[in-house]
């Protein structure tokens, strides 16, 4: 099997594996009385990234050193949510700027083909 193929299975078996942890009923959450309930992880993960999404408050400390921590709403959060909503395809999070989005390298393609076009025409009309 080649590089590619052993680099596909690899991340099919691992897709696998999360979409499988993602189903094991192992969260707990409150419900809209306040009692915990079980969740999975799958919805615990997607309760906090709303929550992420419109800010939220936070406690730490104890007793006369207890403090309260503001976190304000996430548009990154806000932009994923919105996204997965409309059905659009998730953006790739740039983890330096070395890397290129998706859209940044069409444009990129574009330019290299409208300046080999008109490098073409010029050779055309110069003859």
């Amino acid at each position: 099997m080649s590089e590619r193929g052993r680099k596909s299975k690899a991340g099919k078996l691992l897709s696998q594996y999360i979409r499988e942890i993602a189903e094991e009923e192992t969260e707990t959450i409150k419900d809209a009385d306040g009692t915990d309930v079980m969740a999975t992880k799958a919805e615990a993960l997607a309760r906090k990234i709303w929550h992420m999404a419109l800010g939220y408050k936070e406690y730490q400390g104890i007793g006369d050193k207890r403090c309260e921590i503001n976190h304000l709403p996430d548009r990154g959060m806000m932009a994923m949510i919105l996204d997965r909503m409309e059905g659009r395809a998730p953006m790739i999070a740039a983890e330096g700027a070395g890397k290129m989005t998706a859209a940044d390298k069409v444009s990129e393609q574009g330019a290299k083909r409208i300046a080999k076009a008109g490098n073409l025409e010029n050779a055309i009309n110069s003859s």
